[in-house]
C-alpha cells in the first residue's frame, strides 16, 4: 500500500481539512468577542499563533492514533480487519459539511454587513446609506456643515496614533473640497482629540450641524473601522458603517474607506458630489512617513518642525513624485525660521523654494504649494510681487482651508493691504474658530493698526485655548502692556518664564517692549546687550529686526542699520513685519537709512505699502529718535 493511500485510509487528510476549518471558524467568533472587550492585539495574535501550531499535531495525531469505540488507541495495536476509520471518516465529513455551512453564512454576512468584497470607492453614496439606520433627512433641516473630530486609536500601539489621525485628516480634506459643505478646520477639530465632551457642545464650539466621528483598530493582520455621522441638534445618527479589511495594503484600504464615507456623508447632506482626489502616491511606504511628518508638522514648535522635515524628505526619497510630500516639505521649511533658529533662514529659503517648485510641476493644482512658496517668497525673498500671485492663486484653489486662509492674512498684513487682511483674518477666525493662532494673528494685526482696546479679546481668547504655549502668550503680553497694564503684563512675562519655559528670544523681547513704553532706558540698554549677547552665541531664537527698533528708539537710525543689514542678509522674516517698520519716512529721512530701504525686495514691499495706504497709527513707532 502506497504512503499516500495509508494516509487517505487512516483519515490524515479529512482531519486537516477539519481542523482547518472548524480553527477558521473559530478564530472568527474570538475576533468578534475581543473586539467587543477591546481586547489588545496580543490576545487574537496568540491564538491565531495556537491555531497555526496545532495543525501538524493533529495530523501527527490522526496518523499515530486511531479512535475506536472503545477509546484511542494506537494504530499500530489494531488488526486492519477492526479498523473503523471508515466511519470515522464519515464523522469528519459531516463535521467539515457543518462547520463549512458556519464560514459561508459568515463570509455573506461579511460581505452584506461591511461591504469587504466590493470596492468602496466604485460604489454609489445611495448602495453605502441604504444600509445606515438613519433617520429620513426630508424630515430634518440639514445645514450644511460638519466637523471631522480625530478617529480614535482603538490598537493597542500608541504607535499608529498618526494612522488614526492621518485617515481623519483625509476625509477632512476630501470633504473641504466641496465648495457646498462648510467643514471645520483641523486644528479646531483636533482641540477635542482624547476628550469626551458632549456632542453638542463639541457642535456649539465649533459651529456646525453635524459631527463625523470614529475609531480605528488593528488585530493581526485586520483593520476594523467604524465611523458615524451624528446630527448635533438631535443626537441623531445619520449615518454609520463599520469596515473591515486586511492590512496587507494600508494606503488602498484608507482611500476606499474614505471616498465611502465622503460619498455617503456628502449625500447625507444634500451638498453635491464628492471632489475626485488622484492617489498622491503609489509608495505605501512613503504614505506612511507623509502621514508622520504631517502629524509633527501639526503639533508645531521647532523640535517638532525640524522632526517634520526629516520625515517629508524621506518620503521624497522613496517617492521623487510625491507631491503631497513636497509641498508639506515647503509648507515647514517656510514656517521654520518663526519657531527656531537651529536651521538657519537662508537655507530653509531655498530649501523651501525648491520643494515647493518641484510639487507644483508635479501637480499645478497643489494649493498648498502655492501657500507655501507665496510665504517664503514674501517673508524671506521679499518678493511681494510674486508672493501675491502664488497666495491669490492658493486662496482660489482652497478658499476653506484655514492654514491657506491664515498665511494669506499674514501677507496682506506684510504688503500694507489691512482693510483686506482684517477681512481675511476674521474669515479664517470663522474656518478655524478653536485654532489660538488664528487669534493670536488677529490680535497682531489689531495692535499694527493701534487699536490696542480691541486686540484684548482676540489675545485673551488665544490664551484660553492654548494655556500652555509660550507662543500665544506673544499676542497678549504685547496687547497688555500697549494698553499701559504694566503690573499684570510683568506677571505674565513671569509666569511664561517660568511655568511655559518661554525661550530668552521671548522673554527679553517682552521686557524690551515693556521698558521702551515705560521710558526705562537704563533697564532697556541691559536687555538690548542681553539681545545681543545671545544672538552672537546662536543660543536662542533671538531676532535682530526686533533690537533694531529699540537701537533705533534709543540711539538713533545710524546705529540701527547695522543691525538691520544683518537681519536682511540673514532673511529674517520679521524684518517684513510692519508692526516694528511700517514706513522709513515715518521714523526717519537721514539718506544712509532712506537707502537700506531701497534694497532688492525691501524697495518693493515699501513701495506696496505705500500704493496701499499710507495709513495712519500704523505699527509701534511713537515718536522720533532719540537725539
Amino acid at each position: 500500500m502506497s504512503f499516500f493511500t495509508e494516509l487517505k485510509r487512516r483519515n490524515v487528510f479529512r482531519m486537516g481539512i477539519a481542523y482547518a476549518v472548524v480553527a477558521w471558524v473559530m478564530l472568527q467568533a474570538i475576533d468578534f468577542m475581543l473586539d467587543i472587550i477591546s481586547a489588545p492585539n496580543w490576545v487574537m495574535q496568540v491564538f491565531v499563533l495556537a491555531a497555526v501550531v496545532g495543525l501538524p499535531v493533529v495530523l501527527i495525531f490522526s496518523w499515530v492514533f486511531e479512535m475506536t469505540p472503545d477509546g484511542i488507541k494506537f494504530e499500530s495495536q489494531i488488526e486492519r480487519s477492526d479498523s473503523v476509520t471508515h466511519n470515522t471518516s464519515r464523522k469528519l465529513d459531516r463535521t467539515i459539511i457543518t462547520f463549512l455551512a458556519f464560514a459561508v453564512v459568515l463570509l455573506l454576512g461579511e460581505r452584506f454587513m461591511t461591504k469587504e468584497e466590493v470596492p468602496l470607492a466604485a460604489k454609489p453614496a445611495e448602495a453605502v446609506v441604504a444600509k445606515a439606520e438613519m433617520i429620513d433627512p426630508a424630515t430634518v433641516n440639514i445645514a450644511r456643515s460638519v466637523a471631522v473630530l480625530p478617529f480614535v486609536n482603538m490598537s493597542s500601539d500608541p504607535e499608529q496614533e498618526y494612522f488614526s489621525d492621518g485617515l481623519s485628516e483625509e476625509l477632512l480634506n476630501r470633504l473641504a473640497q466641496n465648495s457646498r459643505l462648510h467643514v471645520a478646520a483641523r486644528t479646531s477639530s483636533f482641540q477635542f482629540k482624547g476628550q469626551n465632551q458632549d456632542i453638542g457642545e463639541i457642535g456649539r464650539q465649533l459651529k456646525v450641524e453635524n459631527i463625523l466621528e470614529g475609531s480605528v483598530r488593528k488585530s493581526a493582520n485586520r483593520l476594523r473601522i467604524t465611523a458615524q455621522l451624528i446630527q448635533v441638534d438631535s443626537g441623531y445618527h445619520l449615518w454609520s458603517e463599520t469596515y473591515e479589511r486586511e492590512m496587507d495594503d494600508v494606503f488602498a484600504i484608507q482611500d476606499d474607506i474614505s471616498q465611502a464615507i465622503t460619498r455617503a456623508l456628502v449625500a447625507e447632506l444634500d451638498a453635491g458630489q464628492p471632489v475626485g482626489n488622484q492617489q498622491p502616491t503609489e509608495n505605501l511606504e512613503a504614505y506612511q512617513l507623509y502621514l508622520q511628518a504631517r502629524y509633527y508638522l501639526a503639533k508645531r514648535g521647532g523640535d517638532n518642525l525640524l522632526r517634520a522635515v526629516e520625515l517629508f524628505k524621506q518620503a521624497t526619497a522613496l517617492d521623487a513624485g510625491f507631491s503631497g510630500a513636497l509641498s508639506g516639505l515647503a509648507y515647514t521649511y517656510g514656517l521654520l525660521p518663526s519657531y527656531t533658529l537651529k536651521m538657519p533662514a537662508t537655507e530653509t529659503t531655498k530649501l523651501g523654494l525648491e520643494a515647493a517648485g518641484n510639487a507644483i510641476r508635479i501637480n499645478p493644482d497643489n494649493a498648498e504649494a502655492y501657500m507655501a512658496l507665496g510665504r517664503i517668497q514674501a517673508h524671506s525673498n521679499l518678493n511681494v510681487k510674486t508672493a501675491r500671485g502664488n497666495f491669490e492663486k492658493a486662496y482660489q484653489l482652497a478658499p476653506n482651508n484655514a492654514d491657506i486662509v491664515n498665511l494669506y492674512g499674514d501677507f496682506l498684513t506684510l504688503s500694507g493691504n489691512f482693510t483686506e487682511a482684517l477681512k481675511i483674518e476674521q474669515r479664517a477666525v470663522e474656518l478655524d474658530p478653536l485654532a489660538a493662532v488664528q487669534y493670536t494673528d488677529l490680535a497682531f494685526l489689531l495692535l499694527i493698526l493701534n487699536r490696542n482696546e480691541e486686540a484684548l479679546e482676540p489675545a485673551e481668547t488665544a490664551i484660553r485655548l492654548a494655556p500652555d504655549s509660550s507662543d500665544r502668550h506673544d499676542a497678549y503680553i504685547a496687547t497688555l502692556i500697549m494698553l499701559g497694564q504694566y503690573d499684570l503684563a510683568v506677571e505674565t512675562i513671569q509666569m511664561a518664564q517660568d511655568k511655559l519655559n518661554a525661550d530668552l528670544g521671548y522673554v527679553t523681547s517682552w521686557r524690551a517692549m515693556l521698558y521702551w513704553q515705560q521710558n526705562d532706558r537704563e533697564n532697556l540698554r541691559k536687555i538690548l546687550e542681553e539681545r545681543q549677547q545671545a544672538a552672537k552665541n546662536n543660543s536662542e531664537a533671538v531676532y535682530t529686526a526686533i533690537t533694531a527698533f529699540y537701537v533705533a528708539w534709543l540711539d538713533g537710525v545710524e546705529a540701527a542699520i547695522p543691525l538691520l543689514q544683518e537681519s536682511y542678509e540673514n532673511k529674517e522674516q520679521l524684518l517684513s513685519w510692519p508692526e516694528y517698520f511700517y514706513l522709513p519716512e515715518r521714523i526717519s529721512n537721514d539718506q544712509a537709512w532712506i537707502a537700506f530701504w531701497q534694497q532688492p525686495g525691501l524697495a518693493d514691499l515699501i513701495e506696496s505699502r505705500r500704493e496701499f495706504g499710507p495709513y495712519e497709527n500704523i505699527s509701534y513707532w511713537p515718536e522720533s529718535p532719540a537725539p
